[in-house]
């Protein structure tokens, strides 16, 4: 039974406790695996993987809301989601790696973290991967940064969750081109969206410098 989807994958219940995330385009969903069962050994809340072969996912089935949804309802504010965000990002990157680099999420928004009874959880790990924590921050922050320049009636809270998650960052200056960069080759966005980035990219070096502005 389909229970979600998204723009490159869907996700399918096979009981109460599993569920498949299968990739429409046929990618690789083993690395994913390989990412989550690390993060998972060292104690960081990703779902438990059962198995992975070619495009399909075997994986824990969580139960709750998404934190985008939850921002949608309102019972969660939009500063209450920058922390969660802000504290998931800190948590991330204090994981030991293989190589002196953390692994980066570099898509952690609130529609990939499920705030489950034991906690946020997140999902959607197809983009991980080592590098710059910084990297990650700036990603976060770009992502809803284009929602708080976008014209639609929640852009005034995912403002406010952005500066609140750039007022609990602690990595330095961010990447924002690269950040920006990254963005603009991600095959899923539309037009519209591409057509924001530079807007959205100026509002993040905004609240960067003077995050009580926001």
């Amino acid at each position: 039974m389909l229970i979600g989807t998204g723009r490159s994958a869907d996700v399918f219940a096979l009981d109460d406790a599993w569920v498949v995330r299968r990739y429409r385009d046929g990618e690789d969903a083993t690395h994913e695996a390989a990412a989550m069962e690390h993060l998972a050994g060292h104690g960081f809340p990703v779902p438990r993987v059962r198995s992975a072969a070619g495009p399909e996912l075997v994986m824990r089935r969580l139960t709750g809301p998404s934190l985008l949804d939850a921002l949608l309802a309102g019972t969660v504010t939009p500063e209450e989601a920058g922390t969660i965000l802000a504290g998931l990002l800190h948590r991330l990157h204090g994981v030991p790696s293989a190589s002196s680099a953390p692994l980066l999420h570099l898509d952690l928004h609130p529609g990939n973290v499920m705030l489950t009874p034991e906690g946020p959880y997140v999902i959607d790990w197809s983009t991980a991967e080592e590098g710059d924590p910084a990297l990650d921050w700036a990603m976060s922050a770009l992502i809803l940064a284009e929602v708080a320049v976008a014209p639609v009636p929640y852009a005034d809270g995912a403002r406010a969750g952005l500066a609140t998650l750039l007022s609990l960052a602690d990595t330095g200056p961010l990447p924002l081109e690269r950040a920006r960069h990254r963005r603009a080759l991600d095959p899923h966005l539309d037009a519209s969206e591409l057509a924001r980035l530079d807007e959205a990219t100026a509002l993040v070096a905004s609240l960067e410098v003077s995050p009580a502005s926001g």
